[in-house]
């Protein structure tokens, strides 16, 4: 039984792993076995052993927030609301003006249209 290191190229991190030999019958040659141990620690050297569980460690939260909030803030929100409502009514506002005075230009274009219509039909019967 011994222990083999084996370093990352890419990370630099180094893992540790029990070695053991054993022997295969089939093909007639000792194959090693092997533990995972855990990491080696870059300054000082020693074993940080591994929790002994596969997988991603969870989202944990080391140090809990003392303050937690149960829901949202409605008041901030209902502020919020009534700022966009205020604002969307003053644009509308805005835009019904902009309507009213480009009605009464295509009104006033209508009307001019219509005298030269009417201009260019009499030249026409002279």
């Amino acid at each position: 039984m011994s222990i083999v290191r084996y370093t990352n190229k890419k990370t630099g991190i180094v893992t540790l792993y029990e070695s053991t030999s054993h022997y295969d019958p089939v093909t007639k040659q000792s194959r090693p076995v092997r533990k995972y141990l855990g990491i080696e620690d870059p300054n000082t050297g020693e074993l940080i052993p591994s929790t002994g569980k596969r997988g991603r460690k969870g989202n944990i939260e080391k140090e809990p927030s003392k303050e937690k909030k149960v829901g949202p803030d409605y008041q901030l929100l209902y502020e919020q609301q009534k700022k966009e409502c205020i604002e969307k009514d003053r644009e509308i506002r805005e835009l019904r003006n902009r309507n009213k005075v480009l009605y009464s230009d295509l009104e006033r274009l209508k009307d001019i249209i219509e005298k030269m219509l009417v201009f260019t039909s009499e030249e026409e019967k002279r």
